[in-house]
């Protein structure tokens, strides 16, 4: 076998005659790059709704359904071909698809050829799903091989006799794939329509996605920007914290709410956050209704701004509309989500992180008082028909964390008309950021109390990934509020 860049040392039969080898098999390590940088490509494609089509550019618009698979690179060299996923997992051998593109691709190929697709596994009924990707790979020798197909998008390397590297822009290299990849039985080419405008996307996403036959629709425009068209979709979630603001009458409103879906053995996992609520009404009428839940917890969750979340009892189920979901991060590396626990005497405690998902572009739909916080309601199953997550059915067991350390610590106080003020600065050390990405390597947390002010306790935190980017924060801080007057504590 002239595939030389496996690493076939851990390889497991994969049907009749052919190999699965786990992630880390791509022994050659330009190879092994390309395949990461492909999917951080792809990740940058921008998510759409279907009623956002109209804000499509006029004009040519490549467009063509979205598979709901696992993206895959096909290797050809030297007229063999392997598989390889950007987590650098391996096929090999006399898959019915490998060997089709052996048969019918290769001999056009002109040295080492990539090839990007989706690995598909057809259904009995119904379109292809992720999840039956992942169930035919992992039967063993008696994997159900012949219903994986491979549908292919785009050229990322090499090319045929008449154009040996088609590294041009996408619509530059379509033709050379049309002469490669042509129509097929198992590997084929992606069908791929040439539209006039956002209205013949529309018609497309009606005829495709919204019947039933696609997942969505991928759209490519002259100038290299890549869509990724889908319908929105609802999510049942609790609230189990959130962060706060000052409205412009000085009312308390809340600024979003941390959320959570329930695993099947009753454990929560946080699946991101929601800020999106209309006017500040809905947010005061939040606020009014969380504030008196907040429940102790020794576990830190900062918002985007560096906010730290508020922990509340998890009752509150609300509905939420996001235009995707998202298991894999830009580098296709699983996302890790913290599975956290609630005791009414004890409050919330951080169990571990366990492969979770990223919710993209919440909105809040309304609150449902009809649903329970059970593992049916707000099952995290829910996403599982739009992702594969592994471990969804494992039960998470708590880390040992390390102790904190204090790096810096410092207190100033002041008296103005007999009031005393205190100023303090405390910059810790986490230990935990390489067990819990949910933790930052460095926190810097400043408090500011003053007895005659009308909102006499405010804090601020900020995060910070090494000590010297934290110690900058802390004497910015510093600089800052430690004016005339500002002594030292003893």
């Amino acid at each position: 076998m002239s595939l030389d860049f496996i690493d076939r040392s851990q390889a497991k039969a994969l049907g009749p005659g052919a190999f699965l080898c786990p992630e880390g098999s791509v022994s050659d390590p330009e190879l092994a790059a390309l395949a990461i940088a492909y999917k951080r490509t792809s990740a940058r494609y921008r998510a759409m709704t279907a009623e956002e089509i109209p804000e499509l550019p006029h004009g040519e618009l490549w467009t063509s359904p979205k598979i709901d698979g696992h993206l895959w690179i096909a290797v050809i060299d030297d007229g063999d071909v392997a598989l390889i996923s950007h987590r650098n997992r391996v096929i090999y051998g006399d898959l019915p698809v490998i060997q089709e593109i052996k048969e019918r691709i290769a001999p056009k190929c002109s040295g080492r050829t990539l090839l990007a697709g989706e690995l598909f596994a057809l259904r009995r009924e119904g379109r292809p799903r992720s999840g039956d990707v992942g169930s035919a790979l992992a039967g063993g020798e008696a994997a159900q091989v012949s219903r994986l197909g491979f549908y292919i998008f785009d050229l990322y390397r090499g090319g045929d006799a008449e154009e040996p590297q088609a590294a041009g822009e996408y619509i530059e290299r379509w033709p050379v794939l049309e002469r490669l990849v042509g129509k097929g039985k198992r590997a084929q080419i992606i069908p791929t329509e040439r539209l006039a405008g956002p209205d013949a996307v529309a018609k497309m996403f009606q005829e495709k996605v919204i019947d039933g036959k696609a997942e969505g629709l991928v759209v490519r425009t002259a100038d290299q920007r890549t869509y990724k068209v889908k319908p929105a979709f609802d999510l049942d979630a609790v609230i189990i914290g959130f962060t706060e603001r000052e409205g412009d009458e000085g009312q308390m409103l809340v600024r979003s709410v941390l959320l959570a879906c329930m695993r099947t053995d009753r454990q929560l996992q946080i699946i991101g956050s929601c800020g999106n609520f209309g006017g500040d009404a809905e947010r005061a009428a939040f606020y009014q209704e969380l504030s008196p839940k907040v429940a102790s917890t020794a576990y830190r969750y900062p918002s985007s701004s560096g906010a730290l979340y508020r922990f509340v009892q998890p009752e509150q189920v609300i509905q939420i509309r996001v235009t995707d979901i998202q298991a894999e991060d830009g580098s296709g590396l699983p996302i890790q989500r913290m599975v956290i626990a609630f005791d009414a005497g004890s409050g919330w405690s951080a169990i571990r992180p366990m492969p979770g998902v990223s919710i993209l572009h919440p909105v809040f739909q309304k609150r449902r008082p009809d649903k329970a916080v059970d593992a049916h309601d707000i099952r995290l199953a829910q996403v599982l028909e739009r992702v594969e997550l592994s471990e969804s059915q494992a039960v998470a067991q708590a880390l040992d964390l390390d102790e904190s350390t204090v790096e810096q610590r410092q207190v100033w106080t002041k008296t103005t008309k007999g009031s005393l003020g205190v100023r303090k600065l405390v910059v810790w050390k986490t230990n935990k950021e390489k067990v819990d990405p949910g933790f930052a390597a460095f926190v810097v947390h400043w408090t500011d109390y003053s007895a005659g002010r009308k909102d006499p306790l405010k804090r601020e935190v900020k995060l910070a990934p090494t000590l010297e980017l934290a110690t900058e924060i802390a004497e910015g801080l510093i600089t800052k509020n430690i004016k005339k007057g500002w002594e030292p504590a003893q």
